[in-house]
């Protein structure tokens, strides 16, 4: 590294020669990009960047009418420039201009620049778009939970770019979709969990993780309920005129909930888990809490989970549990664009409390992959500021921080989620789910 540059010049050159693995990501494929006057600047405000302008005090329905196409390109942009100049310091419009300075050639979303935006977004997204992006991003290729037809696995994603999830769609109990797909007859909890079974069994060595995102609607505390005491609540869901209050349901999802922590330990499947700030506008932050899994954490030791968000806003008690628990991993993605100088502090906090391998650095989160490449950018720049100053502070070396900064961006996910091996077995998965779809 040439000493003639500062510090941050040299750490950052560094890590941004990084192929970073993103952990988390909900990208489109190639078949669902926009396309024509569908392709307009609605797409940079279809989530994060939109709440930041409803907090602002944009009405909801306006929102939802700059996400639709039915608008004119100029009413569309007349409608959001003042709620996005009010919301212009947020993280989540900085990953917007980084964007669309760098991947459309535009310094910021102004009147004088709206036209080149549009026709250079018109001319680019296009199928071959996300590995275009990832490309220009230094990404690899990332872990997705995508949205798809089908329950808990859809591997129709192209095999260059993701690796994909299993999902946990248990909990909700859709019963007729998973019996449908698993063509296994559902008449009792115990066929429920045959069901649970095969899905493990036909899908789990070739998934990246099981994710799971119930802390938008529920508590993660998951109480230890016996089979016996839920069997009832089972019964009751299936039949057409009854319905259990949510006190039975939630129990009955607390029971299903442990029995796919011990099938994920079973088949060596780490667990994603949302946790802290849920996307959108109005919830109850209390219930996303990782400090609440903890009976999880201490009953299934052989079971690792990877935590979301960094637990945000309860990022301090999540440094706690990642280093109390040797199955418990620490995840920042999204956080960068959440709150940049919270995100600064935690990973600080962490490399003094956590052992570095425990900690995944980044992953995009986004629909949009320009919204990917915008947070990827400023998240190697933030965590190379922290690196910077644990060398000013005298506890790293450079080498070791640039060393930190290849296991927080790359080396961590691919030991800690076996990604040499799952992929190696989900690309022909991939490629002839793909081919079919």
């Amino acid at each position: 590294m040439a000493k003639s540059e500062s510090l941050f010049e040299r750490v950052h050159s560094e890590l941004c020669k990084v192929k970073i693995i993103d952990t988390h990501e909900h990208l489109q494929r190639d078949s669902e990009l926009p396309k024509g006057k569908d392709i307009h600047l609605g797409r940079f405000f279809i989530h994060y960047a939109s709440c930041d302008l409803v907090s602002a005090g944009m009405s909801p329905a306006d929102m939802a009418r700059v996400q639709s196409s039915a608008m004119s390109d100029e009413a569309r942009w007349k409608l959001l420039k003042p709620w996005y100049e009010k919301a212009w310091n947020t993280g989540y419009c900085e990953a917007l201009r980084v964007a669309a300075r760098d991947l459309y050639g535009v310094e910021d979303l102004r009147d004088d620049t709206m036209a080149g935006l549009l026709t250079a977004m018109r001319e680019k997204v296009k199928p071959g778009w996300t590995r275009k992006v990832f490309d220009a991003a230094g990404i690899d290729f990332a872990l997705t939970n995508p949205f798809g037809p089908k329950a808990v696995y859809n591997p129709d994603m192209i095999p260059e770019c993701f690796i994909v999830d299993m999902t946990d769609q248990f909990t909700g109990f859709p019963v007729q979709q998973l019996a449908k797909e698993s063509d296994i007859e559902i008449l009792c909890l115990d066929d429920y969990l045959k069901v649970i079974d095969w899905y493990f069994e036909h899908y789990a060595a070739t998934a990246s993780a099981f994710k799971v995102g119930r802390a938008y609607d529920r508590t993660l505390y998951w109480a230890d309920v016996t089979k016996g005491e839920v069997d009832g609540t089972f019964n009751r869901l299936l039949a057409f005129n009854d319905r259990p209050d949510r006190r039975d349901i939630q129990a009955l999802e607390d029971f299903v909930m442990h029995y796919l922590v011990r099938k994920c330990g079973e088949h060596n499947l780490m667990m994603k888990f949302h946790t802290g700030i849920q996307e959108g506008n109005g919830n109850f932050i209390a219930n996303s809490r990782a400090a609440l899994m903890s009976n999880l954490f201490m009953k299934y030791p052989n079971t690792r989970f990877d935590l979301y968000h960094i637990s945000y806003p309860y990022q301090e008690e999540l440094a706690v549990v990642a280093k109390n628990f040797r199955n418990v991993f620490v995840d920042f993605c999204w956080m960068w664009i959440i709150n940049p100088a919270a995100a600064r502090r935690a990973l600080s906090d962490m490399l003094d409390a956590v052992p570095a391998n425990k900690i995944h650095g980044f992953g995009g989160d986004f629909i949009f992959v320009e919204g990917s490449y915008g947070h990827c950018v400023i998240a190697r720049r933030e965590i190379s500021r922290v690196l910077c100053e644990k060398v000013e502070e005298g506890r790293f070396a450079e080498d070791y921080a640039v060393r930190v900064g290849r296991m927080l961006l790359r080396e961590n996910a691919i030991e800690n989620f076996g990604l040499a091996q799952r992929r190696r077995r989900a690309i022909p998965v991939q490629k002839k789910a793909c081919a079919t779809a």
